[in-house]
């Protein structure tokens, strides 16, 4: 049961990971006048890869799922 609880683990820490990242990419979408595209964009760019490890992380557990847009 240990590895099964391992990877219940990295998926839920793989999730925080990947809201951190929404509340980074509508931070910097919310300063007034001064937007920062590049932050935004790196920020997108780690979440999606973050999504990919989830998708990765969920078929390992016999959970497939697609997604539409990340």
């Amino acid at each position: 049961m240990e590895i099964k609880d391992t990877k219940l683990i990295e998926i839920f820490h793989t999730l925080e990971k990947i809201e951190k990242m929404n509340r980074a990419i509508l931070f910097h979408k919310s300063i007034e006048g001064e937007t920062d595209e590049l932050a935004i964009e790196q920020y997108t760019r780690v979440k999606a890869k973050l999504t990919e490890q989830l998708l990765h992380l969920l078929d390992e557990m016999d959970l497939h799922l697609k997604v539409a847009a990340a």
